[in-house]
């Protein structure tokens, strides 16, 4: 993992200094204990009942969406300080089971320093646990790139199992998520490659640097994050470019960029309304050998929920959003 920021840090600057440009991370990045699992534990017998339900919180549920058995370890009244999420283990579960459908993974893995939410640390004091954990975040005016910081979860427990959770969520800066789809929406054939041929093209445009294509893949108030509207979209390419050649002028060494989308699910939230859920890689290089200028460096990863709308008959992007919430997802 440190290998893996230290060619960040040193492969990729690619926004020139101007006005809109976001600042880089001055701080060291965030990593994950590399024994998790041994931080729940604790010689007070209350401590470590506590310590060891927010292990299962964060092992079976978090990670594995064991979302069925979320009763062993939630209170029927669970209170949330999340604002976009409602209080009460019968909403927690239906959203996870019927809306999001998250489906468990078998068998369920152990915690490892190697989850992109990989945990940090755990303190408990009295009835309540802290996880702290690591959070990938790409940079608005350049995807490609990210940085890390740190997320955390606390619960209070009563006998044995969480009863109030917090934790830093805002409300999202961009659309508000769009409803679940009813069922009577699953979109027609038709539809369904439409939204194939939109993201292979904005994929394409992107690693292509061609602006004005990547700008027609989004509605005209379309936005990626907090870039809106198709000059802003135009223009975080245009940087990107600019940002590269500046650099290759110093001498750097910049491999061609490769997008990877993975693991879609197509969710039809209306008949001209969609959501666009997937796992991504943002890859630099041509696939040289290790340790040769072409050598591929991962620069970016994550997973994104894209709003699709349908205007006169074509999709188009609404709002992209490569680091939703949990609760966005």
């Amino acid at each position: 993992m440190k290998l893996k920021f230290a060619l960040l840090a040193a492969a990729l600057a690619l926004s020139p200094a101007t006005g809109q440009a976001q600042m880089r991370a001055l701080s060291d990045p965030v990593v994950g204990h590399p024994n998790p699992e041994s931080l729940f534990t604790s010689s007070d017998r209350k401590l470590h009942r506590n310590k060891q339900t927010a292990l299962r919180i964060q092992r079976e549920l978090l990670k594995c969406n064991e979302w069925a058995r979320a009763g062993e370890w939630l209170t029927d009244r669970y209170i949330q300080h999340n604002p976009v999420a409602a209080s009460g283990l019968k909403g927690v579960q239906d959203y996870f089971l019927n809306v999001a459908k998250r489906t468990p993974t078998v068998p369920c893995p152990a915690l490892s320093a190697n989850d992109p939410n990989a945990v940090v640390a755990v303190t408990a004091e009295g009835d309540y646990v802290t996880i702290l954990t690591k959070r990938i975040v790409p940079y608005a005016d350049d995807p490609s790139q990210s940085y890390t910081t740190t997320w955390f979860d606390t619960w209070r427990f009563v006998d044995g199992k969480a009863d109030e959770h917090w934790d830093p969520a805002t409300l999202p800066t961009g659309p508000a998520p769009q409803a679940a789809a009813p069922a009577t929406h699953t979109g027609t054939e038709e539809d369904r490659a439409a939204i194939n041929a939109l993201m292979w093209r904005y994929d394409r445009s992107l690693d292509h640097y061609d602006a004005e294509a990547y700008a027609a893949n989004f509605t005209p108030d379309g936005a990626f994050g907090q870039v809106k509207g198709h000059d802003a979209l135009r223009k975080m390419i245009t940087d990107l470019v600019a940002g590269q050649d500046k650099r290759r002028a110093e001498g750097a060494t910049i491999g061609k960029m490769h997008h990877f989308t993975m693991n879609q699910w197509l969710e039809f939230t209306g008949p001209t309304t969609a959501r666009y859920h997937y796992y991504h890689q943002t890859v630099f290089g041509t696939g040289g050998a290790i340790g040769s200028p072409t050598a591929p460096v991962m620069a970016a990863a994550g997973q994104g929920v894209d709003d699709l709308v349908k205007v006169d008959g074509k999709w188009y992007i609404k709002y992209r959003n490569v680091a939703p919430t949990r609760e966005q997802e």
